[in-house]
């Protein structure tokens, strides 16, 4: 059974949040613009003047979203429209995507820059293959969706009930950040950045230079993001506002540097900044933000092991010629061969956390997102699964991605799969490659080992391991 798009628990009845009274945030629009192309979480920077119609694409091509709209085209599957958010709560319900899982985003670092501030954050949602972006009164919502044959397909959504709910494909404007060679590796991906925001929120320099990843100090991580849940209060750059206006600042990269963000840190006690009955859930949950960390990285990887196939075939005029999936890796030249090396090391790194940095406290959300998400399996003759989460040390109890039941991962073509099964086996293997994944205890790899066994039928079957005595 496919569990990648959360098809086992749809989220309960949600309390509608109420309506703002119009006083209750500045005007936006009447605020300075400066330095938003700097983005701080350019995940879903979209403008609907970009937009196109959804067309029909090959079979089994097609992600979520596109499918979700071929349901409302046919007339099987009609979603409410909420006064307040839009269709926001029904999009959440029909693609499978927990409240729970919401973030907020302070830094204006949308194309809607003139609606995102500290008192009015962006919210994103997201389950395994689709990541939701709202804004607080905008006329588009901001989605993205991860393709089964690799990459992220960008729409917008018209936050009108006149002509009905359509996802519109954007092509051009979200790829001009989002097909980056630094950030996603060039191909259509995600990007999650952490940055230190002026008073008004206009990002004034990054925090982490260039994509936060799991391998980012948990001290580099989320500035310009609220965050709430009990763990690293005092180790994460996100809650924190500057004082100054960008344009104040003579040198910002000095001040930048310089900044001391446990002195700017609000005391826990404080109250928001912004009215959180505007948005679906209070949280902005530190669980959910950190496996979207490691989640965000994973799916970039994949889509680049699908690139490295096709850019193989396509060095030797074969792409359109012949099947990718009937190609064995041995048919490739030495430069393809290489090209595919390099992108099935980077995605087994990812998938087994090898450049995690340990949490240096344990991390407890208060949303229900930790709950809801280890629900979901699959889950072996034992009850473990991969979606099983540790915060104390580090993210997951088993360190082997759960993105390896995701659609993305199960239609990588055979010349890229089966050596990313190979590399796999080594590594948990017995005499498994300790040198290079340290991490890995001998219970670690037994562990994984059997979840595989039970729920990934596709992998190579491994010896059994014995446990140890006693």
């Amino acid at each position: 059974m496919n569990t990648s798009s959360w098809t086992r628990l749809r989220p309960g009845p949600r309390a509608q949040p109420r309506r703002r009274a119009a006083s209750t945030f500045p005007v936006a629009s009447t605020l300075p613009a400066a330095g938003a192309r700097t983005a701080a979480f350019a995940l879903l920077a979209v403008t609907a003047t970009s937009a196109g119609p959804l067309s029909a694409q090959a079979d089994g091509s097609q992600d979520p979203v596109a499918l979700l709209q071929a349901r409302l085209d046919s007339g099987e599957v009609t979603l409410p429209f909420d006064t307040v958010t839009g269709w926001l709560p029904g999009i959440l319900d029909a693609l499978d995507i927990p409240v729970s899982s919401q973030g907020l985003v302070f830094s204006r670092t949308s194309l809607q820059t003139d609606r995102i501030a500290p008192w009015a954050p962006r919210a994103l949602y997201f389950n395994d293959d689709v990541y939701i972006g709202y804004v607080l009164d905008g006329p588009i919502m901001e989605v993205t969706a991860m393709r089964p044959d690799g990459g992220a397909e960008f729409y917008s959504v018209n936050q009108t009930p006149d002509a009905g709910l359509r996802f519109q494909r954007e092509t051009t404007t979200c790829l001009m950040c989002h097909e980056s060679r630094s950030l996603t590796g060039g191909v259509p991906g995600l990007i999650v950045r952490s940055v230190l925001a002026d008073r008004l929120g206009y990002p004034m320099g990054e925090v982490h230079d260039g994509q936060v990843t799991a391998a980012t100090p948990a001290d580099r991580r989320w500035g310009g993001w609220y965050i709430t849940g009990q763990g690293a209060a005092a180790v994460h750059a996100a809650n924190v506002v500057a004082p100054d206006l960008r344009h104040e600042v003579a040198d910002v990269r000095q001040y930048v540097r310089e900044f001391d963000v446990d002195g700017h840190r609000p005391d826990p006690t404080t109250p928001p900044r912004f009215d959180p009955e505007g948005y679906l859930s209070p949280h902005s949950d530190i669980v959910a933000l950190t496996v979207l960390l490691h989640q965000a990285e994973v799916h970039n990887l994949i889509s680049m092991a699908h690139e490295s196939a096709r850019e193989a075939l396509r060095e030797m005029g074969l792409l359109a010629l012949v099947d990718i999936d009937e190609v064995v890796y041995e048919d490739l030249r030495p430069a393809g061969q290489t090209r595919v090396d390099g992108a099935v090391a980077a995605l087994v790194d990812g998938l087994l956390f090898a450049r995690e940095q340990p949490l240096p406290e344990p991390l407890r959300g208060e949303s229900g997102f930790a709950e809801e998400f280890m629900r979901l399996g699959p889950f072996d003759a034992q009850g473990r699964s991969l979606r099983d989460l540790d915060m104390e040390t580090r993210t997951f109890r088993y360190p082997l991605s759960f993105l390896i039941y995701t659609d993305a991962f199960e239609r990588l073509p055979p010349l890229v799969k089966d050596r990313v099964y190979a590399r796999l086996a080594d590594v948990l293997a017995e005499d498994g490659l300790d040198d290079a994944y340290p991490h890995l205890t001998e219970a670690d790899r037994r562990a994984i080992v059997e979840i595989l066994a039970d729920t990934k039928p596709d992998f190579p079957a491994l010896p059994a391991r014995p446990s140890p005595a006693g």
